[in-house]
């Protein structure tokens, strides 16, 4: 798995287990809710040890959970799944690009900088 790939199960586990935690569930309840036997796949899901959640994993997770609109497509991003039609529409508009990245990551906007680190 890429650091990449690791970061990006990391970001929608911490997704999963933020709106799992607001709804008042415990690992267990989804897991059940999921027709898994106990919540270690929902605690491994979280802590980004699953090498990658499947869209439609993560859609029916999305679903138990109440997540809908960009919230779901941010969860989808950070999963490394694009939405139906945004590959191809990107394609067809590369010079978009900058502008999308900049809706799903704020600092990838055009013409933002890195920051730097270190001393000020």
């Amino acid at each position: 798995m890429t650091a990449n790939a690791k970061g990006s199960t990391k970001k929608v586990g911490r997704l999963i287990r933020s709106a799992r935690m607001e709804r008042g569930l415990t690992q267990k309840d989804l897991a059940r809710k999921l027709g898994v036997r106990s919540g270690s796949y929902v605690g491994m899901l979280e802590s980004g040890l699953c090498k990658g959640v499947g869209v439609g994993r993560l859609e029916e997770i999305a679903s138990f959970l109440d997540v809908h609109g960009v919230d779901r497509y941010r969860w989808l991003a950070a999963a490394g799944h694009l939405p139906p039609g945004l590959l191809g529409a990107l394609m067809k508009s590369p010079d978009q690009w900058d502008d999308v990245l900049g809706l799903l990551a704020p600092g990838h906007a055009r013409g933002a900088r890195p920051r730097k680190r270190g001393r000020a």
